[in-house]
């Protein structure tokens, strides 16, 4: 699992990249050359949008995720450990399992009709960034239960 984190995380670099330069080469190109791209632009949309879903996983997958730590400070290792569990247990594995059930037809029907970019002449291919969508929701609930049954399995109480 822990390969899985590192590649989607290298995923997450490599679309970062992509928005970067493909915004600054929009940039230019409109303001110092007079002219554009409607590829470059589906392009850097593609690649934010993948990039949002994914580091989700990935800052989940970190314990970078948000959390009130004026709280947590002050509590002791076992009191903050039972509310990461009531977290998972509450909140991320609710959630996200609802994502992934709701995202599903979704993403099906993209696929069915191997959906492209709503703008004419643009890049085909939207039916992989709502991939995401699935694999968002997915990551997260592997994650969690890991999270769970680990610490059943050692007894973290």
């Amino acid at each position: 699992m822990r390969r899985v984190f590192r590649a989607v995380h290298m995923l997450c670099m490599g679309f970062a990249a992509i928005v970067f330069l493909g915004q600054l080469a929009m940039v230019l190109m409109r303001y110092l050359l007079g002219f554009g791209f409607l590829e470059i632009q589906d392009a850097v949309n593609y690649a934010f949008a993948t990039l949002v879903a994914l580091s989700v996983a990935v800052s989940f997958d970190a314990d970078k995720h948000v959390r009130v730590d004026v709280f947590r400070q002050n509590w002791s290792a076992r009191t903050n450990r039972r509310v990461d569990w009531l977290g998972y247990l509450l909140l991320a594995l609710p959630v996200f399992a609802l994502m992934l059930w709701t995202a599903f037809p979704l993403v099906r029907s993209s696929w069915a009709i191997l959906e492209g970019s709503p703008e004419t002449g643009g890049l085909p291919g939207l039916f992989l960034v709502k991939t995401c969508l699935v694999i968002l929701p997915a990551l997260v609930v592997i994650f969690t239960l890991q999270k769970l049954f680990g610490a059943i399995r050692r007894n973290d109480s």
